[in-house]
Parts: C-alpha cells; structure tokens; sequence
C-alpha cells in the first residue's frame, strides 16, 4: 500500500535585511507564511506587550521605531490587511512599475492614482495606522516578496508622532532611514523617493511641530549619499505662508488628503517617474533640499541650560493646600519624583520639573520600567511646546490662568467645569473665548467657572486639583468630564481600563475632599469613534468600570451617562452632534450636553 504524503506549505524564510539594534522575543524573524508561534506571538500580544525591552519590562522607547514589530488592531485584523497584501504580491510577482509603502495616506491613493498615473502598474501595500516599525515587520515577513519594482515610493512615519513624546523625534527619523535602508538592501537596482511626512493639524500642536522636527531631522541623515534615493519635501506644496495647512488638499480631519490633495503629491512625483522608469540616473539632489522655509531647522543652534520663568498669569496669589489623598505610587508619594506634591505658586525645583517631556514624569520612568498601570494614577503636569520655541511649558501657563480666573471670582460660583478640550470649548475658559450658545441659553444666568484645557488626561486633572485649580473655593456644583484622552493610551500602551476608572474616581475624591460643600456631577465618557474601534470600546468598557465602583453612594456624586443621547440604535455616533465626525462636539452637541446638566445643575443651585 502506498503511504500518502503529507504536504506541508513551504516556509520561505527569506533573509534579514538588516542588523537591528535590539533583538526581541519574537519566535520568527523573517519570511512567511508564519509558524503557529509566531502567529500567536503577533495576534495574542497587543504591540506595546512585544517592544523592544517590554519582555524584562524595561522602558526603552528610543528603540521602538526602529525595531520590527506587527501591527495590532486586536486580535488578527492587522495580521490579515498583511495577508491580503501578501497575496497581492505574490499573484504580481515580478517587474512592476512602481512600489508604493507606507500608512493609510498612501493605501487611500485609490481612484487618485488611476486618475493620475493611469498606465504605470503599482502595487500599494499601505496600511492604516501603520508606524515604521510595522513597516519593517512586513518586509521582512513576506510583504515584498518576489516583486521587481523599477520605482518604489516611500512614505511613513506620521503615526509615530503619537509616541514621539516618548521616543523623541530622532528615534522616529531613524525608523524612516531603518524603513530606507530595508527597502534598499531588498531592491538594490531600485531608485527609491522617500516622501517627508506631510503637514498634520495646525501650527502650535504638538502633532504638527514634531513633524517639522522629524522632517529636519531626516535631513541629517544624508539620504542623498545614496544616488538612488531623492528625498522630496512636500512642506510648502500642502502650507500656506502661515505654516497653515492648505484645507482644500485635506480631508476634514487635517490628516489625510482630498483628491487635490493626491494630485499636488503627484505632480512633484511625476517628474521623478519619467527618469526612473527610463532607467535613467536621478539627477543630482538639489543644494537646498528642497527645504520649505515653513520646515524647521535641520541644525537648530545649540540651547543653553534653560531658565524657565515663572506664569505671568495667577502671579502674586498664594495658595497653601495640603495633599488629601495617598496615590498608589510610592515613590511619588513620598517626593521622590515631583518636587513640589502640592501648592500654588510652583517653585523654582517645580518650575524645572515641568518643564520635562510629559513621559518622562511618568511613575516607572525613573527606573527605566514600564508601569502604565500607574499613569492615570499619579498626577502629572501636561506639556505644552511654547509657541514662542523657549523652554516654558505652555499648559503650566493656561493653568495659572485657570487659577487666576477661578480665584477672582471666588465668592459664589454656581458652578466649576472641570475636563478636556470638550469642557475648554463650552467657553469662558483660559483662551478667552465667550461661552458658547448653549451655555448661555442653558446657564448664562450662573457664575460659572471653566477649568477645562485641551488634552488633559485624569492624571493631568489629578495634578491641577492638588496645585490650586479649586483651592479656596466651594462651588455649588463642580461637573467633572474626563477620560476620553485616556482612551488611546489603553490598546497602544497597555493602560488598564481599571486604571482609568479608578482615576476618575481619584478625581471625585479629590474635588469631595477639597470642595466638602459642592455637588459634584461626573458625566460619563461620551461616545467617540465608530463602534469596533479600539477608543470607542474601550470608553465604553472605562464606563462600565465606573458603575461598578459605586460613586454615587456618595450623596454628593451624580452620574449622568449620555450615551444614549449622542448614539443610534447601532450604538454608531449620531454625526450631526461631532463637529469633526468621531470626537468633538458640534454645536447641536453641546445643545443636548448643556440641556441634560441643566437640570441637575439647576436644581442643585437653587437648592
């Protein structure tokens, strides 16, 4: 009898293209298809629980960007917009006209590319949300595997700037050169343009400027020694003079491009297609660059030692406020990481202790650990860029301001507001703009307070309760909504969801202990992002916790949830309350918010 072979699917282990500076865990290198473990290790493990040092629970985010790791959007998602790419490849393996590698700006070219490149044959293995580092994964992992590209195109590295606060802008241009030098070692005879990372958000915000500084910083790192590479700058194609963003070449959510977006992209590109398809060399890289003068410097002169001042706003009032609770955290507790725990004005030791990246305050930053579930926990100052390049923290300031407000009209505020960029834009608040429509339709007759700053995560509110944000003061009602921030640091940094909720109770009983006479009104995370996503199951997970704790057997704690209020049967966001779709609200959305406190708040301050 003859024995029947067992056909077991080749496993092309293709070679490493590069020597990376940290070896993982991770049981498969390269090639694919993938072994079972290695399938378990990238669709098991969230992202954040494979970067380099998380396996002796080190913090070493300067290494993220320029280590491989796969995606994750929960469980396979990620893994199979991979395998689909994968299998494009291989039914086009061989020459094709031009390679496109990138995020979701290059995967969402579509019926733009068509329209503008109508004859060359592409493969585009763009993936959204994709960060250098899950581009070097997929190319080691099968991703081009067999194709002959005459061009390729690269462009990456806007979704690093998420984690640049943690892995510095440096870490980020290196995982762009590491996505280079890949893409090279692969296609030796293949000239390749690397596209600087577009222009996102607006000028001041953290997102834009760290793009500038990581574009200057590529400059740095002489891509054009290579004579097949070009690196082009699309900076002032997509700004105007202002450093503003061109809104007509955007999508609404100043990221991703409008199709005159793509056609301004392939113009500077179509130049470059016609030599290298030829088979012609690359001229000579411009003397300039192609720096725009909106571009920050590639090498920004030498700072001294920073001497920070003092904000200007709240100078002159003194606010001497003991701690009221022990966080979690003892090293923090005991003052061996911020100098000052408590009090208004900030020392000097304080002053200089802000003025540090956020994540480098963080509890486990001290001895080099990764400790997220102790970032909600402990407060923490935000950080601000200064708009004006110093070594200031702007947040510090907006929050003097906050204090400076609160406290010269102390006797007899109504009511306090106390959040993120959805309380700051209710209005009265530190940027001096009026309370909007529904405030003043709804509570325009109260005193209110607005200590809402834009951003600000639970541990942020932690901070300013215990540095005088309500000091001295007893409002009728303080109403507290926060949280939503923390949401993305859950599925990218391991944060617990526990961790959240037990903040947001921190919160109310820091206000309680601090404010022994005021109503306090939490309202509940409201809805963002599509159902399915990470932010918006995890909101709606952070939520339940919250129930669960009980806060409102406190008679002082009111719970209002709006979920309901601001979603459709499909538990999908109901659009026409978001002014930009997913997360901020409209105005017709702080008609319902405004109309459901009113209520309670009003009943409260007339009892």
């Amino acid at each position: 009898m003859m024995k029947r072979l067992c056909l077991i699917p080749l496993l092309t282990l293709s070679a490493q293209a590069l020597d990376y500076p940290y070896v993982t865990a991770e049981p498969q290198k390269t090639g694919w298809p993938l072994t079972a473990e290695e399938r378990a290790y990238v669709v098991d493990k969230p992202e954040y629980e494979r970067r380099p040092g998380r396996e002796s629970n080190k913090h070493l985010p300067q290494l993220w960007p320029v280590v491989p790791s796969a995606g994750f959007f929960g469980g396979d998602s990620w893994l199979k917009l991979h395998e689909a790419h994968v299998k494009t490849v291989q039914e086009n393996k061989g020459p094709v006209d031009v390679l496109l590698v990138g995020d979701s700006i290059t995967i969402q070219w579509g019926d733009s590319w068509k329209k503008q490149f109508p004859d060359l044959k592409a493969v585009n293995i763009g993936i959204g949300g994709d960060k250098t580092q899950n581009v070097l994964w997929r190319l080691d992992h099968g991703g081009v595997e067999g194709l002959q590209p005459k061009a390729i195109v690269l462009m990456i590295g806007n979704n690093n700037m998420f984690f640049t606060p943690e892995t510095g802008v440096e870490a980020a241009a290196k995982g762009i050169q590491m996505c280079v030098k890949n893409l090279r070692e692969k296609f030796s005879n293949a000239p390749l343009v690397l596209a600087k990372i577009l222009p996102a958000h607006a000028p001041g915000v953290r997102f834009y400027e760290d793009i500038k500084l990581t574009n200057a910083a590529l400059d740095a790192l002489k891509f054009e020694s290579d004579t097949k590479v070009r690196v082009i700058d699309l900076w002032s194609d997509f700004t105007n003079a202002d450093g503003s963003q061109k809104k007509d070449l955007f999508t609404p959510d100043n990221i991703h491009l409008s199709p005159a977006g793509y056609a301004v992209y392939a113009a500077r590109l179509k130049p470059l297609f016609e030599v290298m398809l030829a088979g012609k060399p690359l001229p000579a890289q411009p003397a300039n660059k192609e720096a725009s003068a909106a571009s920050a410097p590639s090498s920004p002169p030498a700072k001294a030692a920073p001497t920070v001042s003092a904000p200007k706003a709240a100078a002159g009032i003194v606010l001497k406020s003991k701690p009221v609770l022990t966080y979690p955290y003892a090293p923090y507790n005991e003052g061996k990481m911020d100098p000052q725990l408590t009090g208004w004005p900030l020392s000097a030791e304080e002053l200089a202790w802000v003025t540090k990246g956020e994540y480098t305050r963080k509890p486990g930053h001290e001895a080099q650990k990764h400790l997220p579930e102790m970032w909600p926990l402990v407060p923490t100052a935000a950080h601000w860029q200064a708009k004006d390049g110093s070594d200031a923290n702007a947040w510090i300031e907006n929050h003097a301001t906050c204090i400076e407000k609160v406290q010269a009209t102390k006797d007899g505020i109504d009511v306090a507001l106390i959040g993120d960029s959805i309380t700051q834009y209710l209005g009265g608040g530190f940027d001096g703009v009026p309370f909007n429509a529904a405030w003043q339709k709804h509570f325009g007759a109260m005193k209110t307070a607005n200590l809402g700053i834009g951003g600000d995560r639970v541990e942020n509110v932690l901070w300013r309760l215990d540095h005088g944000a309500l000091d001295g003061v007893s409002p009728r009602v303080v109403v507290l909504l926060i949280g939503t921030n923390n949401g993305p640091l859950i599925s990218a940094n391991g944060v617990p969801v526990e961790s959240v909720a037990r903040s947001i109770q921190l919160c109310v009983q820091n206000i309680r202990a601090r404010c022994p006479e005021s109503q306090v009104v939490l309202v509940k995370i409201l809805p963002a992002f599509a159902p399915g996503s990470a932010v918006h199951e995890d909101t709606k997970r952070i939520n339940t916790t919250l129930d669960a704790l009980k806060l409102d057997a406190d008679s002082h704690v009111h719970l209002l949830d709006l979920t309901r209020d601001f979603t459709n049967d499909d538990g999908s966001l109901k659009p026409a309350l978001y002014s930009d779709g997913h997360l901020h609200l409209s105005p017709e959305g702080y008609e319902v918010l405004a109309s459901k406190l009113h209520p309670i708040v009003t009943a409260f301050v007339k009892g």
